[in-house]
């Protein structure tokens, strides 16, 4: 008895019709088909004007030749002394900011990557360096009124800005040595290249500034040892040349030193953008809920007005 008194108060017969009556009013109608058709019509003009994302990556892990480095410099004292680690200021902290750096960008501009990715791909050096900068609106309207000028030509700095934006190397987890390098481009075979080329040129500079940075501090060593007069302390210089030259013969060679590639740069298989069922469906639920809108005002415009 309770149980249908509560049902009666809810009068859910009344509830029903009034919802039948809304669909009938504003769902089930011609205008509703109609704003389906115009949405798949509206998703395949976008999906068609669209440009095609492919993600190209690669699988890198610490190198084992630094590792090996520093096990034959002695355990703790030769990791401090090349700056190595198993955190990530070791091998893949030096190897990020290497691939960040504007040295780097600077050595791929010279090997004409600039002109690639702002000109033509014209390797002439007195093209690449007068690439006309495209400019935005807003960017030249603030410098006309705040009274600066802009770079006329691409350079390095601006290549170095573009790799930082789209070829940032991270860690799978904290701690692993697996490190992925990902991009989104249209362009699949150039982006595969470049990752490829920004890779080995990362590790041979990464290589050239510890074989520098040796020769300088055997250099310096030479020299002390020559003036030295304690043969303990003549001992410990005498350790630290040999060190050092253990780092270059370790370090010139063509293998690489700070990571080992894995899975070589590629691309996937299949666009990862635009995403067609995301946007057929969002098109789908945008026009039907603007044609129930519609319907709704031209049939209450009155009582709304």
């Amino acid at each position: 008895i309770y149980i249908y008194v509560y049902i009666k108060k809810l009068r859910l017969k009344e509830r029903i019709h009034v919802l039948e009556d809304f669909f009938y009013e504003y769902i089930f109608t011609k205008r509703s088909i109609y704003a389906l058709g115009i949405s798949l019509v509206f998703s395949f003009y976008v999906i068609q004007n669209s440009t095609l994302q492919f993600n190209i990556s690669t699988t890198l892990k610490d190198g084992a030749q630094a590792s090996e480095m520093r096990t034959g410099l002695g355990g703790v004292a030769g990791q401090l002394m090349i700056g190595g680690g198993t955190s990530d200021g070791g091998s893949f902290g030096e190897f990020k900011s290497n691939m960040h750096s504007f040295a780097l960008a600077q050595r791929m501009w010279q090997q004409g990557w600039g002109s690639k990715i702002y000109g033509n791909g014209d390797l002439d050096e007195e093209y690449f360096n007068k690439i006309p900068k495209r400019q935005q609106t807003s960017d030249r309207l603030a410098a006309y009124l705040m009274g600066y000028d802009l770079n006329k030509y691409y350079s390095a700095h601006d290549l170095q800005s573009y790799i930082k934006s789209n070829y940032a190397p991270d860690k799978k987890t904290r701690g692993s040595q697996q490190i992925i390098i990902s991009t989104l481009t249209s362009d699949k075979e150039h982006a595969i290249e470049f990752m490829n080329a920004l890779i080995i040129e990362t590790d041979n500079y990464g290589k050239e500034s510890l074989i520098q940075k040796s020769n300088e501090i055997i250099a310096s060593t030479f020299k002390q040892l020559a003036t030295s007069r304690n043969s303990s302390m003549s001992s410990a210089l005498s350790s630290t040349i040999n060190s050092e030259y253990f780092k270059i013969a370790n370090l010139d060679n063509d293998m690489p030193y700070h990571i080992d590639i894995i899975d070589p740069p590629h691309s996937s298989e299949y666009p990862v953008s635009p995403n067609i069922t995301a946007i057929i469906f969002s098109n789908l639920i945008t026009f039907f809920f603007l044609s129930i809108l519609f319907s709704f005002f031209l049939k209450n415009k009155e009582d709304l007005w």
